[in-house]
């Protein structure tokens, strides 16, 4: 099947890919909604290296309001232009209570099949899975309330792991950060031809979040950078 991944530059977005492939599926694609404003967890600079080591267009679509309608209309007009028969998302559980089955509620009653391999995983087992796969990725974004300023920049490792199982028993955090815990940026996995390296960053805190600012990034071999 020919299908588009909705493409964050995160944890997730990354193993739904994986998993698509492992069936033998083709991504055509990878799809990222842009707002009015960047979302600082997901630098675009990150998605275009990442799309550069996959060697899989990146499609970059502007989006405002009315958010579903305008969803619903681009991801039709995607389908047709790029003959999809399936659009891919990295969703575990329900977004939010507002939100709820939003890819669901978007894509019903359109020509294609929607595609969620990652939903309801087991959280340990999901973040096993990466490790073992060697799915490399780093905290760009953390919340205040759980987490300090020394994970930015953490590589998910089995001492990362053990510390997030931890917070899970004394905060009830989602493990996969399904709760806004914390959000990823993935530099190196089996898919990737080039690996990219995080290299100094400026921290930068809202209320409730510490996150990465403009980080910089480059190929593991020196070859090319971004900021």
């Amino acid at each position: 099947m020919r299908v588009a991944v909705l493409w964050t530059g995160g944890k997730d977005s990354c193993m739904a890919l994986h998993k698509i492939l492992n069936q033998g599926h083709k991504a055509d694609s990878l799809i990222t909604f842009i707002g009015d404003r960047p979302f600082v967890c997901h630098p675009e600079s990150l998605m275009s290296m990442q799309s550069l080591a996959l060697g899989i267009d990146h499609l970059k679509i502007k989006i405002s309001a009315p958010f579903f309608q305008n969803y619903r209309e681009a991801i039709k007009a995607i389908v047709k232009e790029r003959s999809l028969e399936g659009i891919v998302t990295g969703d575990i559980d329900v977004v939010d209570s507002f939100h709820g089955h939003w890819m669901d509620d978007v894509c019903r009653g359109l020509d294609l099949e929607l595609m969620k391999p990652l939903w309801h995983v087991d959280r340990t087992r999901h973040l096993n899975d990466m490790l073992n796969e060697g799915v490399k990725f780093a905290f760009s974004c953390v919340n205040k309330k759980f987490f300090d300023k020394s994970w930015l920049g953490r590589v998910m490792d089995e001492n990362c792991l053990n510390d997030l199982i931890y917070l899970n028993r004394k905060f009830g955090i989602d493990l996969a950060g399904e709760g806004g815990e914390y959000h990823t940026m993935v530099l190196n996995s089996p898919r990737f031809k080039r690996s990219l390296e995080l290299g100094p960053f400026e921290a930068r805190e809202t209320e409730s979040l510490i996150f990465i600012k403009s980080p910089r990034l480059s190929w593991t071999n020196g070859e090319c950078s971004s900021a």
